[in-house]
């Protein structure tokens, strides 16, 4: 999945100061410990926990801006992709792309997987802490999406971004409380059709999960998405979101 055009991320930044897919194999050697940074925004300790997640050639350094235009207090919890792409990260090897839906299902879930015990981490150093939300765009989206249906149990809200919505929810337990989609209908990567039909496929089997697209917009952000989603973080992170 390619990242966002670089001039219209610039644009969103300038803007509203946020910088923002083979057959089955045997899973590759996992690598290290995540890096990531974890620091209190706003307060000494807050009681909610942000964890945002970059898209394929990006940094954790994309999402100082946008958190500090929530004007809320929070902690954040920013990973690092593993293996390096272009002048950033991404979160999955470069076949990634070539596999199945299966495949792609596989690998993010296998990310996912490491994601939660650094959230497991995080929060066991900072009980203090209440909730959780977690946001991404495309790679990063498809991983937020994936720890939403994953691991409820840990996650309270999600914002996943240009994501595929891969992998079903399981029956027990059930997904995290809200998720809120946020795509272009100009996305040439993830037709708007698809993420309509699936979003409602999901809703029909009870999933608490809406969607809401932009005109004109391609695999990117705008101003106006990114309004939205900081809208919905702010609630999501103050537990105003039943």
């Amino acid at each position: 999945m390619r990242e966002p055009r670089t001039a219209a991320v610039l644009l969103a930044l300038s803007l509203l100061g946020m910088g923002c897919a083979g057959a089955r194999s045997t899973p590759p050697a996992v690598p290290g410990p995540l890096v990531y940074k974890s620091e209190a925004v706003g307060a000494p300790k807050p009681e909610a926990l942000l964890v945002a997640l970059h898209f394929s050639g990006s940094t954790p350094a994309f999402w100082d801006a946008p958190v500090q235009s929530l004007g809320i207090p929070v902690r954040t919890l920013l990973p690092q992709g593993p293996r390096p792409r272009r002048d950033g990260f991404t979160w999955f090897q470069a076949d990634h792309e070539e596999k199945t839906w299966e495949g792609k299902t596989e690998d993010v879930e296998r990310m996912a997987e490491r994601l939660a015990e650094l959230i497991r981490e995080v929060r066991a150093a900072h009980p203090e802490l209440r909730r959780v939300v977690v946001t991404g765009f495309s790679y990063g989206g498809d991983l937020a999406w994936m720890l939403a249906i994953r691991h409820p149990e840990l996650v309270d809200a999600a914002v996943p971004m240009g994501t595929r919505l891969l992998g079903d929810p399981g029956q027990e337990p059930p997904v995290s409380r809200k998720v809120l989609v946020l795509q272009g209908e100009q996305d040439a990567i993830i037709p708007v059709q698809h993420t309509r039909e699936r979003v409602a496929e999901l809703q029909g089997r009870g999933v608490p999960i809406d969607v809401r697209t932009y005109p004109d917009l391609g695999h990117d952000v705008s101003p106006a998405l990114l309004e939205d989603w900081r809208a919905f973080l702010r609630q999501s992170l103050q537990g105003q979101i039943d």
